[in-house]
């Protein structure tokens, strides 16, 4: 017998950590940032036998008058091919909200609709869970016209995987970049405190101004921070002008000396000139970046930021969830450093999946958005369509005036 019922944090929490559709904002960490928000939040699910099978962590999203809309962010938490249960606890908590003045819930689930490649196409006799999504229309719930969470992703398998072995999958300019990093920028990653979390923002800032998206505040990273305790952590990457400055000049010393081995030297062959004339084109290029790298230490001093990036770390997989870069610094590559720097640890760690999570213009390749597609991909995974979320309206009365209203005055905004 199916029994609905309230759940204190702790069951919740160790039921969804062995669940396979487990997701970060499913979990008590999650909560706790609502709670820090004010938000009413409560733990829902279903057991049989008096062990656990479904569950949900419920969040008051937003209030209509005394109407209420309640989301199921990348939940309910359950097997969803099990159709009496999907059935019994989309009924009882329709019952159960409704007593708490809902006029509408929604669930994302944390499923995927169908397999897809690292270039969006559809794979062949993949996954398809295309009968769940029938089946969830069939009962009641409606696809909702816009998505509040990350409806696509991009996901790298690492499972059984170590660094050197992943390195090898990736596209090669992308290995190449990583090793820039490395053997010519020599990029240092640091991982901030909550302390320092403004240096983060002031790099998201930047980010969000240069292509014209609505940043989050220090407030929320801050609270982000604070919720998720140990399973969060912001990176750095940075670079020291100095020392990137010396490199370049060993770099020169050494082609001065193969140039002057050619010179001493009788460049009587073809090959020998053409040898000659790309060591010199390298030379002129070098000091370029010499003047370049003199320069950057002039304005900026010795050591920068360039890029920043937050991740979460929960169950299977560590999720890059924000970040952003400096245009000015954007030849040195930060991202690559600190995704290589995360990846490296997140085998360490015996993490099954490094998630890059959302994707935006994906078949769009002039979208503004692209460019950030085409970077994932350089990693060589695979893109992730999810079911994004379904509306289940509880008082159709309000829920098309809500609707109205909402309409109403997004035209009013762009008129104005």
């Amino acid at each position: 017998m199916l029994n609905f019922c309230e759940l204190n944090e702790t069951e919740f929490q160790e039921f969804v950590d062995k669940c396979q559709n487990k997701h970060f904002m499913q979990t008590k960490y999650m909560n706790n940032y609502y709670k820090l928000k004010g938000r009413e939040t409560f733990f829902i699910g279903v057991k049989q036998d008096n062990n656990i099978i479904a569950a949900a962590l419920v969040y008051l999203e937003s209030q209509f008058k005394k109407y209420k809309r309640y989301d199921i962010y990348k939940g309910f938490v359950m097997d969803y091919n099990n159709t009496e249960l999907l059935n019994f606890i989309t009924n009882e908590t329709a019952k159960y909200l409704k007593n708490k003045d809902a006029y509408m819930f929604t669930i994302d689930p944390n499923l995927i609709v169908i397999q897809r490649d690292t270039d969006a196409n559809i794979v062949e006799n993949g996954l398809n869970n295309q009968n769940i999504v029938d089946y969830l229309k069939s009962i009641g719930y409606i696809k909702s016209e816009k998505d509040m969470q990350v409806r696509w992703t991009y996901v790298l398998d690492i499972d059984g995987m170590n660094s050197e072995e992943i390195f090898k999958t990736f596209k090669p300019n992308t290995r190449n970049n990583i090793n820039k990093t490395i053997n010519k920028f020599k990029l240092n990653i640091r991982t901030l405190s909550y302390n320092q979390l403004e240096e983060f923002k002031k790099v998201t800032s930047d980010t969000s101004e240069r292509r014209g998206f609505n940043d989050k505040s220090l407030k929320y990273f801050q609270d982000l921070f604070k919720s998720f305790e140990n399973n969060i952590t912001v990176k750095i990457a940075e670079i020291n002008f100095k020392d990137y400055l010396q490199e370049l000049n060993n770099e020169e010393s050494n082609l001065n000396f193969q140039l002057n081995e050619l010179e001493v030297g009788e460049i009587s062959s073809k090959s020998a000139k053409a040898k000659y004339n790309n060591l010199l084109n390298e030379k002129n290029a070098l000091e370029k970046r010499i003047v370049e790298a003199k320069n950057l230490i002039e304005k900026h001093g010795e050591t920068v930021t360039l890029s920043a990036a937050m991740f979460i770390t929960y169950g299977d997989e560590v999720i890059y969830y924000s970040s952003g870069s400096y245009k000015e610094f954007m030849q040195f590559y930060g991202q690559y450093a600190i995704q290589w720097e995360m990846i490296k640890y997140a085998c360490e760690h015996n993490y099954k999946r490094y998630n890059f999570y959302g994707l935006i213009d994906i078949f769009d390749k002039k979208g503004k958005d692209y460019g950030v597609y085409e970077f994932k991909k350089g990693f060589n995974g695979h893109v992730e369509e999810l079911f994004g979320e379904y509306t289940y309206i509880l008082n159709k009365k309000i829920y098309n005036a809500h609707k109205l209203i909402s309409k109403l005055k997004s035209i009013l905004k762009r008129e104005k």
